[in-house]
């Protein structure tokens, strides 16, 4: 699985740790593929395009990770390669969450990110509301019953400055075209944003929350929810995406080619409330 690398966040610029980096990928976001048996592929900002196209070519679905870098433009040509792929016949999974999930928005709505709004909340866990009985969707329906326990607790760990509104799913011709929404949750002042959304005939899928946080973020004070049930519950979008990804028969080669890509290969720094992330020269 190939997960983007993001430019760092304003607070590592000014820490002389992160000195000679220019971007990071969280390892809660690695953690969260390898659990489920697949190897994680780095696909780095700034590296030369051709390199992103080898890489997309090589690994057999990619993660969108959240966070409060920049990574649209590197973002755009995996999201555009990955459609590419999709319509040619190669079956090609992709997984926005976060950041991610609003990129790929902007990808496809006619408004870019214009389509956006201020949905300010932080550090909070929230239920979801179905707009989709789950088991009439691709990204809940495998957990039969036990997708309407998202509905009654508070589950999903939320910690965004944008979203989007569910109206525009319908007022913006690109994005009504491309997407399904499945599920909203809401601000504290009654206001609904989506939560989670998936394409319509692609297999792509996007979440506002960040299902890898209940499992692999254990930092104090945000609030996320790490009850057994709630890690159970998300670990079925990383089971999905590799379970997806198994499908696609892109490859490397052998064990001593692949591991020239593999992000263990890179160097890990503690950063806080974001404990141990990945780190780009």
């Amino acid at each position: 699985i190939g997960i983007l690398s993001q430019t760092l966040e304003d607070y590592m610029k000014n820490d002389t740790k992160y000195e000679g980096y220019q971007s990071y990928i969280m390892s809660s976001y690695v953690k969260y593929i390898e659990a489920q048996g697949a190897r994680v592929v780095p696909i780095i900002y700034g590296e030369p395009k051709n390199t992103t196209l080898f890489k997309v070519a090589h690994v057999d679905g990619v993660l969108f990770p959240g966070g409060d870098g920049d990574d649209v433009d590197i973002g755009r040509i995996v999201f555009d390669e990955i459609i590419k792929q999709n319509d040619q016949g190669h079956y090609y999974p992709a997984w926005g969450t976060c950041l991610g999930y609003e990129n790929m928005i902007a990808y496809t709505a006619d408004e870019g990110f214009g389509s956006w709004g201020i949905y300010d909340y932080h550090a909070v866990s929230l239920p979801l509301t179905f707009l989709k009985k789950p088991e009439d969707t691709k990204m809940f329906k495998g957990l039969g019953k036990y997708a309407y326990e998202f509905a009654k607790n508070n589950f999903t760990y939320n910690s965004h400055h944008y979203g989007i509104a569910p109206e525009t799913f319908k007022t913006d011709a690109g994005l009504a075209k491309f997407w399904d929404v499945t599920s909203e949750s809401f601000m504290p002042n009654g206001t609904a944003f989506t939560a989670s959304i998936e394409a319509k005939n692609y297999p792509i899928f996007g979440t506002q929350f960040h299902p890898e946080k209940p499992s692999e973020l254990w930092t104090d004070g945000l609030n996320i929810n790490h009850s057994w049930e709630s890690i159970e519950l998300q670990e079925h979008f990383s089971r999905l995406l590799v379970e997806m990804a198994r499908t696609n028969k892109n490859s490397f080669g052998d064990f001593e080619t692949t591991q020239q890509y593999e992000i263990s290969n890179y160097k890990v720094i503690q950063s806080g409330d974001q404990a141990d992330v990945y780190v780009f020269a």
